[in-house]
């Protein structure tokens, strides 16, 4: 199975599971059911939706259980836990946020169609041959820099390696790597911020100063993608690993990191995704 029939059966999964004793409504419980990082998932998913897979599902547990309460005239006490909600004010805050009404309001006065999360079926993307992943298994090293956190505002990453030129000069670097790293993690919860590294090889055992950080990367399977375009364009590039590359293919992205390689005088980025062993999708 590939990763968009993947994506496929896991979304059924989980408009099966609304209205139900244990309903699958989290990112993370939807990526555990798809073998996927919540990350990785949710790439996979905005790659053929072209949405934000939180506000998706929520839109659409929000949309299910109203049907429900203005169909059969339940309480939303009683439907709160088959949709998903832990509690009325966490309801009631979604509700105000999406209809812009209180859930007392929405009983009386109903719901237009357009206010309504309509179920999605994503279109399976025709594989295109403009980029080439290549499998590589490497050995682990170290990256030593400066690390920052960015949220969902951030458009562009030029201030932060800004930052880290002037410091650069400070870390005993690897002799035989000159390469520049930047790695990138993100939280479980698949949240929009993510913890960036911007740093260069160096040796495990050297000694460095306190005002960097330290990041230990393992051995690992990877595939590499080349990237030589102008920078700017990076986000087409993901667009195509994500909604094209692992969307044909049974590989699945492994945790919630990746980094990118910056080979010393050449204009291209090398981009590596680190791979996992395929799990069956649960029953």
């Amino acid at each position: 199975m590939d990763g968009y029939d993947n994506l496929v059966q896991t979304l059924s999964r989980f408009e099966q599971s609304l209205g139900g004793e244990h309903p699958l409504t989290s990112v993370q419980s939807l990526a555990q059911v798809s073998g996927y990082s919540p990350h990785h998932f949710s790439r996979l998913f905005s790659s053929h939706t072209n949405l934000k897979l939180k506000e998706y599902l929520q839109a659409r547990q929000l949309t299910a259980l109203i049907l429900q309460a203005l169909t059969d005239e339940s309480t939303y006490a009683d439907l709160l836990p088959l949709y998903g909600f832990e509690d009325y004010e966490t309801f009631y805050r979604c509700c105000k946020r999406k209809f812009g009404k209180s859930p007392s309001m929405v009983r009386k006065q109903g719901l237009q169609r357009s206010e309504l999360q309509e179920r999605i079926h994503p279109a399976r993307k025709e594989e295109a041959q403009q980029l080439l992943g290549e499998e590589v298994q490497l050995d682990g090293f170290m990256l030593c820099g400066l690390s920052f956190f960015l949220g969902p505002e951030t458009r562009s990453f030029h201030t932060i390696w800004q930052q880290f030129a002037k410091h650069q000069h400070l870390i005993l670097p690897h002799p035989a790597d000159k390469a520049s790293y930047q790695y990138s993690a993100w939280l479980e919860e698949a949240s929009d911020g993510m913890s960036v590294l911007c740093a260069v090889p160096v040796e495990k055992e050297s000694e460095q100063n306190p005002l960097f950080s330290l990041r230990s990367i393992p051995p690992c399977r990877y595939v590499r993608f080349i990237h030589d375009q102008d920078v700017t364009s990076i986000p087409k590039t993901y667009q195509y690993i994500y909604g094209t590359y692992f969307a044909h293919s049974e590989m699945q992205p492994l945790g919630n990191w990746e980094f990118q390689r910056y080979p010393e005088g050449e204009q291209l980025i090398e981009i590596y995704i680190p791979l996992r062993t395929q799990t069956p999708l649960p029953s």
